[in-house]
């Protein structure tokens, strides 16, 4: 556990002692405790759908919407052959 956190001031044994003190808790005190640690965390920046498929990739297969309903209209006159 110690090497991934090297470069870092990390009191590990602090961190191993509040886990099992932790575990120690009852389920609900558990959850309690998940919930205020949580609560407490940045919240990662919202995106919009469309701005998260721009980054995924390949992005888009098609530029426009011009471009669909050409694929479309190839695909269904395959289907008549």
């Amino acid at each position: 556990m110690t090497s991934a956190f090297s470069n870092t001031n990390i009191n590990v044994q602090l961190v191993e002692s509040l886990i099992q003190a932790i575990q120690a808790l009852s389920p609900a005190e558990q959850i309690l405790v998940r919930s205020r640690l949580l609560s407490n965390l940045p919240t990662p920046p919202k995106q919009s759908v469309i701005d998260i498929l721009k980054q995924s990739p390949g992005q888009q297969l098609f530029q426009t919407p011009e471009e669909v309903d050409r694929y479309l209209q190839q695909e269904r006159s395959s289907w008549d052959s």
